[in-house]
């Protein structure tokens, strides 16, 4: 990894651990709430292995998951779409990518996610349009939504992941009634991982 990609995502490390322990004060909205650590290791080393090209997130924040997306595919010519809605979020998140020097790879989309989703449905058609990879954090309770609309436009062999899964214990009622949907597809596989705030991994059989 390239010492100042390292660089941001341990400056932005730092900064989710003083968020999380009230160290500092900061406005809930403003947040960064991002992916553990180990998570973002996780998704690099397999987009790397299955060297994924194109990427869709839901959910930018301060651009932590999107920087560990970003060096997994910038050796072989990747790019990333990321959407997010909150101003001062998308500005802080390019002002990371740029330190990090990813920005050239980065599309930032502003509003809200369901009507840039469905915009991307009616647009993309062909398989090479398709995304290898989609990553889902956002408004949880928007999940089922957003995921019915993701899977047409994901590649075959393509993985959709979701956070917060397991953790915080006050979105298990709505991850398990959105897994549970998940479940109701044809041509698809999925599974729960036990891995930072629990992630669900759903693969495009078909």
């Amino acid at each position: 990894m390239k010492e100042h990609i390292l660089t941001v995502l341990k400056k932005l490390e730092k900064r989710s651990r003083l968020e999380e322990s009230d160290q500092i004060d900061v406005n809930h909205d403003d947040r960064m709430l991002a992916i553990t650590e180990d998570t973002g290791q996780f998704y690099n080393l397999f987009l790397k292995a299955i060297r994924a090209k194109r990427i869709l997130e839901v959910g930018t924040s301060v651009g932590y998951s999107t920087i560990w997306f970003a060096d997994a595919v910038l050796e072989n010519g990747g790019k990333i779409i990321t959407i997010e809605q909150n101003p001062s979020k998308i500005s802080r998140a390019k002002a990371n990518f740029k330190e990090a020097k990813v920005e050239n790879i980065i599309e930032n989309l502003q509003g809200q996610a369901i009507q840039i989703l469905k915009h991307l449905s009616s647009e993309i058609k062909t398989e090479q349009e398709k995304f290898d990879f989609v990553f889902l954090d956002a408004d949880k309770e928007m999940n089922i939504e957003y995921f019915d609309l993701i899977l047409p436009i994901v590649k075959i062999g393509g993985i959709i992941a979701t956070d917060n899964i397991l953790y915080p214990e006050k979105f298990i009622p709505i991850m398990e009634k959105f897994v549970n949907h998940i479940k109701t597809k044809p041509n698809i596989q999925t599974f729960t991982l036990d891995l930072g705030n629990g992630e669900q991994l759903t693969i495009k059989t078909g």
